[in-house]
């Protein structure tokens, strides 16, 4: 009679699956990280940095991508949520990978 466990998949060593869940431990992985190392927390977890130039002026750091663009509303997609930019005029004055900035008659800012 044949072995039993020739019927069962075999796994190997390295066939395990990465899990790629954001852990609760993150928010203090980046904490201790940034102690060490003397960097903003921030950086390291890559969350929006949101800068304001009076009200005309609204720059973004960290963001995933533009939602939606209208003269009167932009939506901005970050890692931690989303960014409403109410308003007149908006236009998106430049865009890359890593930042973007926003002029116009800025009304209000609603984080959701």
């Amino acid at each position: 009679m044949k072995n039993r466990n020739l019927l069962r998949p075999s796994k190997h060593k390295h066939s395990s699956k990465i899990d790629t869940n954001p852990s609760r431990r993150e928010p203090q992985i980046a904490n201790t990280i940034s102690k060490k190392l003397r960097l903003s927390e921030d950086i390291l977890a890559s969350a929006p940095i949101v800068m304001g130039y009076g009200k005309h002026r609204f720059c973004v750091e960290n963001y995933r991508n533009i939602i939606e663009y209208t003269d009167e509303m932009i939506r901005i997609q970050t890692k931690i949520g989303k960014i409403h930019l109410l308003g007149k005029n908006l236009v998106i004055a430049y865009y890359r990978d890593d930042g973007m900035c926003v002029m116009g008659d800025i009304s209000s800012i609603e984080y959701h």
